[in-house]
């Protein structure tokens, strides 16, 4: 059975260094002209302030299980997780979802909605098994995996305009079923 055509794009913030791209993101993201709701994991408002994202047109911050947003049944929408830490990479394939973050990607993939995750860890991290294997796990869920590519010490996450071009990918593909 065909999944419904996603009607709200969630954008989920974890705590990597890539996190400073995020506003970017938001305003890139603006031009598939569906509600964008951004949740963030904890490791992220260490990164960036909740503030800097509020004031930026186009998305809507959900801080709380309690958030309007999250009423009732929820809208299926395409989850972007980005970047994708070691630890939130690796509680996904796990199917951990102790946080709202982290429950939400946990429902999408249950649901079967599109998601897209964008690692960003250091070159440590990205050697180890568990690493590869979480992300070979998502891959066998269908999950799109973008990225990370090396830049020094760090598996960078993808490109804005990479993600972009998956996040249309998918609408695209899900607007001609």
């Amino acid at each position: 059975m065909s999944q419904p055509t996603p009607k709200v794009i969630y954008l989920i913030i974890s705590g990597a260094v890539s996190t400073n791209s995020t506003p970017d993101l938001i305003r890139e993201l603006t031009q598939f002209d569906l509600p964008i709701y951004t949740f963030m994991t904890d490791n992220a408002f260490r990164l960036i302030s909740p503030w800097q994202l509020a004031g930026l047109p186009g998305h809507q911050l959900v801080e709380g299980y309690f958030d309007p947003v999250l009423a009732g049944e929820r809208k299926p929408g395409l989850t972007l997780i980005a970047p994708a830490t070691f630890n939130t990479v690796n509680k996904l394939s796990q199917g951990i979802a102790d946080t709202l973050a982290h429950s939400l990607a946990a429902e999408a993939i249950g649901a079967g909605w599109p998601v897209i995750v964008a690692p960003s860890v250091n070159a440590h991290l990205a050697r180890h098994p568990r690493f590869s294997q979480s992300l070979n796990t998502l891959r066998s869920w269908g999950v799109t995996i973008c990225g990370p590519h090396q830049t020094g010490d760090m598996m960078q996450m993808a490109s804005i305009e990479t993600l972009i071009a998956a996040v249309s990918t998918i609408l695209e593909g899900k607007r001609n079923e």
